[in-house]
């Protein structure tokens, strides 16, 4: 059951919290898939500051830092009896500290990374996401009690974004300046700004974010899935080991939005030395260095105005 997501722009993994089992999930890179080891009853939103990964415990309503050894409370905050306490918390504008929406108290808190609650804004029905927003100077709040998206300034200030959106879970404004909602029960990623459904005949989606070239990340809760809407251009590579003669090139694929035509370049490769960038057509092409290996890697990062991409596929001469 996957909940919410944390995106990680030095690699393009993502992390999952898997809410029915307490895992955390690393999607992406040469491993796929690799759960950490540590283990939190209810994980919901995540933040990174530093080299340090916070995650919500929801069951627990608390906050705590992943450590080598496992895990460490930074936040403890008041429960309810129903469980459905403290939700997605994000990192602060700055990188230096916590946004947690206190979900079933109503209350918004800043807290920086040794605990202390340095602000608070409340009024809300239950927060339940909150993301920062740099375009604007403050922090996209979710209300599912109030079926509304709120923007809220360090210093306080609330302002409505949007209202009539039952249920809403997470937001997150794209490159366009569209405040984007997450819709669980009718299944939808409901773009607020236009007032039109992004995507539809989602399975309880949950987690919302951005990838490097700023398609659009979204969890499936009860299909277990985590999908992208690629709202500018992916990166596509083979998805089982290669085998290949030595010198022989691997092509790839971009996938890319509706009008998209942008320049694609290789960013870096290891492992291989690029051969054909893309620019504005769908394939590119590296040529691996020779394999004395059962199994190669090769790692792969390319961009565009939109930003990078990332990928990797194995090989065999």
């Amino acid at each position: 059951m996957p909940d919410d997501l944390l995106y990680d722009a030095t690699d393009g993994t993502v992390l999952v919290g898997e809410h029915g089992d307490g895992h955390l999930a690393r999607v992406g890179g040469p491993a796929g898939l690799m759960r950490l080891a540590q283990v939190i009853q209810e994980p919901e939103g995540m933040a990174q500051i530093g080299s340090t990964t916070y995650v919500a415990d929801q069951f627990n309503a608390r906050v705590v830092a992943l450590t080598a050894g496992g895990t460490s409370t930074v936040l403890q905050l008041l429960p309810v009896a129903s469980g459905e306490n403290l939700d997605g918390i994000s990192s602060d504008l700055n990188g230096t500290g916590l946004v947690v929406p206190d979900s079933p108290h109503g209350t918004v808190l800043f807290v920086d990374t040794s605990g202390h609650i340095t602000g608070r804004v409340g009024g809300f029905g239950r927060p339940a996401g909150s993301t920062p927003d740099p375009s604007r100077g403050g922090y996209l709040i979710a209300d599912e009690s109030l079926s509304a998206v709120y923007e809220v300034t360090p210093g306080g200030s609330v302002t409505r974004l949007g209202s009539g959106l039952s249920g809403a879970d997470d937001a997150a404004r794209d490159r366009n300046g569209h405040v984007l909602v997450i819709l669980p029960a009718p299944g939808k990623v409901y773009d607020a700004t236009v007032g039109a459904s992004l995507a539809t005949g989602l399975g309880n989606p949950q987690g919302l974010g951005f990838d490097g070239a700023q398609n659009v990340l979204v969890t499936e809760s009860d299909t277990g899935r985590l999908d992208l809407i690629v709202t500018a251009f992916a990166l596509t590579l083979p998805t089982t080991t290669v085998q290949l003669q030595p010198g022989q090139g691997v092509c790839y694929g971009i996938l890319r939005a509706s009008g998209n035509s942008e320049q694609v370049k290789t960013y870096e490769s290891v492992g291989a030395v690029p051969a054909v960038d893309p620019l504005s057509s769908n394939a590119g092409e590296v040529i691996p260095q020779r394999c004395g290996l059962a199994v190669c890697t090769v790692n792969l990062t390319v961009h565009g105005p939109s930003g990078l991409e990332f990928g990797s596929f194995t090989y065999r001469d």
